[in-house]
């Protein structure tokens, strides 16, 4: 996997390490590997969350991909108010994936319903091949139907994944983890392309919020701390 280039300096730094590591069971030295070489790096500030506060906060990616209703959707343009949660992906992978929604999908449904209706959650697949728009509607589904889901796997979504200090994403012919097909109901001729490879991509959640923040989250956090952290992101300003 390529190591994304870095700026020079962002200000007072720290390192974080971890940032870059990929999930899914496939290709994780390699990416450990990569984050140790050039981390991203933010200043110390936590200001309370369980994630990672980045000071100064980079702004959402400018972004324009088809949303899984056939609308374009800018993630550069959102609204001031919104809470926008942000994740790289794949509807066959084994573990990362469908767990980080999971924890996000009840992360939202224990906020206030004023404060839920502020949180969009972004998941962009890296893997248009397999994850048509219908097949990637039908997964998210299964964990919130708020979710918005994009299709990427594309230079745009490898420029984004730039801005933000993030490995591009790469097929995995010979996974680690066993391929589990989601969407498989065993009829011939549906249109979906069942093929066993991976896709080694980023693990990190990015959120930003009002007030231009900008927090991140490289594994291990509960929905709990999801909810504490996006509802802390809606009252800032």
């Amino acid at each position: 996997m390529r190591t994304v280039s870095r700026p020079a300096a962002l200000g007072a730094v720290v390192v974080v390490a971890g940032l870059v590591l990929t999930g899914c069971g496939e290709g994780t030295t390699e990416a450990a590997e990569a984050s140790s070489e050039a981390g991203l790096t933010v200043t110390g500030a936590d200001d309370g969350f369980h994630g990672t506060l980045l000071d100064p906060a980079p702004p959402r990616p400018d972004l324009v991909l088809p949303a899984t209703d056939g609308e374009l959707f800018d993630l550069g343009d959102r609204p001031a108010s919104e809470v926008t949660v942000l994740f790289f992906g794949y509807t066959h992978c084994p573990d990362l994936c469908p767990t980080t929604m999971a924890d996000l999908a009840r992360a939202r449904e224990v906020l206030a319903p004023e404060v839920r209706e502020r949180v969009h959650v972004v998941f962009v697949t890296e893997d248009p091949a397999r994850d048509t728009p219908q097949l990637l509607r039908d997964w998210l589904d299964r964990f919130d139907p708020e979710f918005t889901g994009l299709i990427g796997g594309t230079e745009a979504t490898a420029a984004a994944l730039a801005e933000l200090y993030l490995p591009e994403s790469a097929q995995v012919a010979d996974p680690s983890a066993a391929i589990v097909h989601p969407h498989d109901d065993g009829k011939a001729g549906d249109g979906h392309s069942h093929g066993d490879y991976g896709v080694d991509h980023a693990g990190t959640v990015y959120a930003w919020g009002p007030g231009d923040r900008a927090v991140i989250y490289t594994g291990g956090t509960t929905p709990d701390q999801y909810a504490e952290d996006l509802g802390r992101l809606a009252t800032a300003g």
